[in-house]
């Protein structure tokens, strides 16, 4: 019998090459590369699109990096994947840190456009990676070099305005860096701890992430 189809969903700002360390472990695999939103389409709805990519005719599993791990909860609300595994993101809106579930309310992320949170990001990889791993640090700039300006504005309007509630599904396997600065480890439940993960430990800490999935992926 075949493995399960595995999707994958990469991060904001990031693409198929931030699984470049997972792919490596996988047998049947697909990226679900993100496109440009609609006109008017909410977060809800570009799931649905995302959705019409999976073949549900057979079983799949999700995998979904930060953004995508927000996306894959939404998906597995419309169809049922056999599991799901998130990598450095969160369930559901109460586990998004205070700063951005204020947002909602203060709309301050309205003064920065896309392309200056991608410049922004661009700083923080410099300043926290390069030091430590120039190849990693070379692989998330590049990414962010090609991020689409327009998606990442949309994509971080839609997140801080996500409405994800409690989803008390069994099949959920979390995954979540001690040392997270984006989604702080102390705000999330029932994770696989990942010690001195950061928000991009499936780069970072490529052996640590793999042996989790592979580990969720046996139960």
């Amino acid at each position: 019998m075949a493995a399960p189809m595995i999707y994958l969903i990469p991060g904001l700002g990031a693409d198929r090459r931030m699984y470049e360390s997972q792919m490596s472990i996988l047998e049947r695999y697909e990226v679900l590369e993100h496109q440009k939103p609609l006109p008017g389409e909410d977060l809800r709805a570009y799931a649905l699109r995302l959705t019409a990519r999976i073949d549900t005719s057979e079983p799949f599993i999700l995998i979904g990096t930060s953004l995508g791990g927000i996306l894959s909860m939404e998906i597995a609300r419309i169809v049922q994947p056999q599991k799901v595994i998130l990598i450095s993101s969160v369930k559901h809106r109460g586990e998004l840190p205070l700063w951005i579930r204020v947002m909602k309310y203060l709309k301050l992320h309205k003064l920065l456009s896309g392309k200056r949170f991608i410049d922004f990001s661009k700083s923080n990889i410099r300043v926290l990676i390069t030091k430590r791993d120039t190849r990693v640090a070379k692989l998330l700039m590049d990414m962010h070099e090609d991020a689409d300006p327009d998606f990442v504005e949309w994509a971080i309007n839609e997140v801080i305005h996500w409405d994800g509630g409690p989803d008390h599904r069994p099949d959920v396997v979390h995954i979540h860096g001690t040392r997270d600065r984006l989604f702080p480890f102390s705000r999330v439940r029932n994770v696989v701890a990942i010690p001195g993960g950061s928000h991009v430990m499936g780069c970072t800490q490529p052996a640590d992430v793999n042996e989790a999935i592979l580990k969720a992926l046996r139960s």
